[in-house]
């Protein structure tokens, strides 16, 4: 190899061979190293930053004799020898110098050689490798590294300042636009006090749609509240039940005022079990409480709504294990074409007065479910029910958001 070489040292650490591969890589004679001292090859100072680059440091002169290009009393090659004898090998990085004056980063290792029968120390070999690329590369690396790191910590710190104007605006929400609703609504009941039972029909429907408006503002408004705070908020990941969960958002559903039906027209068909998960059970239980309740209020039109709840395990468009879980009803149902719409933010397929809602909760869903390493997706047709699917990690495999 071109960019290698060894010679032998006798016991007391000077050269006594100097092969044609040591003369190849530094330049010295023979003759030239014959009898020196292992100190000449103590490493010299690190160069500038230019000659990290194969050849001549800025300045040096080339050597006509061989000698030691460091302190004495700091030489790395003659502790090297030191932990040679004692632990059979050494290793001694640094820059070399060749007798053109050229320098290259060797990887030099000492190898102490024993009379396989007395045992008694005979000599060291010495391999010595130029190393000047590799370390090129390690440095390159280094600075990519720390240019990597910098601009990881600016876009933190971007981050975070966008993290508290978010805070920021959510306050401001709260505040100050809900105070001009307050008002409209204490405004709108003195109108009604002030003008009393006796209301025109046109003026109580335009009083009406007052009230509705500034109902739906803040409806609106707690929304977009409720989706600021799941983007900042951390998932509280344990394992839990999905059975229960289930039951506890069919028991709420059942008791939401807007969704209630007698019971004789409810068919509920749900697995005896469901698998356990890793996950928030809070923000899980919004996303059955979400589910649950889309299939009632858009199954409304029906004379019997049906719903069915079941799962199955699969493996992702990734490769890896997951669980499928999914709610099905025989609703109004839509075009699939428009699916991913649904699971935007106050994104509907359905007009306001025949099914109430903002279009916040499907967005709330999917943002909760991708959290936890998962998928949410959608199959309908017009006027034949919907099937909602979201899926999760299995336990064990979940994935840190």
């Amino acid at each position: 190899m071109r960019d290698a070489a060894i010679f032998f040292l006798d016991a007391d650490g000077r050269v006594s061979d100097w092969t044609p591969s040591a003369e190849r890589l530094l330049g010295w004679s023979a003759p030239q190293m014959l009898g020196q001292s292992v100190a000449c090859f103590a490493p010299v100072r690190q160069p500038q930053a230019s000659a990290t680059q194969p050849g001549t440091q800025p300045g040096a002169e080339p050597h006509t004799e061989p000698g030691p290009q460091a302190d004495d009393a700091a030489d790395p090659m003659t502790l090297g020898i030191e932990r040679a004898t004692l632990l059979g090998q050494s290793e001694t990085p640094g820059w070399q110098q060749r007798a053109d004056g050229s320098l290259f980063w060797a990887q030099t290792v000492l190898t102490a050689l024993h009379d396989p029968e007395a045992g008694e120390l005979q000599g060291y070999a010495c391999l010595m490798r130029d190393q000047t690329e590799t370390k090129r590369l390690l440095e390159l690396l280094e600075q990519l590294n720390s240019a990597l790191e910098a601009r990881v910590q600016e876009r933190t710190r971007q981050l975070q300042e966008i993290n508290h104007d978010l805070e920021a605006f959510s306050a401001s929400v709260s505040h100050d636009l809900r105070a001009p609703l307050r008002h409209i609504s204490s405004y709108l009941e003195l109108l009604r006090e002030d003008l009393g039972p006796e209301l025109g029909p046109e003026v109580q429907r335009h009083l009406a749609t007052i009230g509705s408006a500034a109902e739906h503002m803040g409806q609106l408004i707690d929304g977009l509240l409720a989706f600021s705070r799941l983007g900042r908020s951390a998932l509280q990941r344990r394992e839990l039940s999905m059975t229960d969960l289930l039951h506890s958002s069919r028991n709420r559903v059942l008791h939401d005022p807007a969704l209630q039906r007698p019971s004789d027209s409810l068919c509920w068909q749900l697995p005896p079990e469901l698998p356990q998960v890793q996950g928030d059970p809070r923000l899980l239980s919004q996303v059955w409480d979400n589910l649950l309740a889309n299939a009632l209020k858009y199954s409304r039109p029906r004379p019997r709504v049906e719903i069915r709840v079941g799962w199955r395990p699969q493996t992702s468009p990734e490769g890896a294990p997951e669980l499928v879980f999914w709610v099905q009803d025989n609703g109004v149902g839509f075009d699939t074409q428009r699916a991913e719409r649904l699971f935007g933010v106050f994104q509907r397929l359905h007009r306001a007065r025949d099914f109430e809602g903002v279009g916040i909760g499907l967005a709330l869903c999917r943002r909760i479910v991708e959290r936890h390493g998962g998928r949410i997706w959608a199959d309908s047709a017009p006027d034949q029910g919907s099937t909602f699917y979201f899926s999760l990690p299995e336990a064990g495999a979940a994935t840190t958001p």
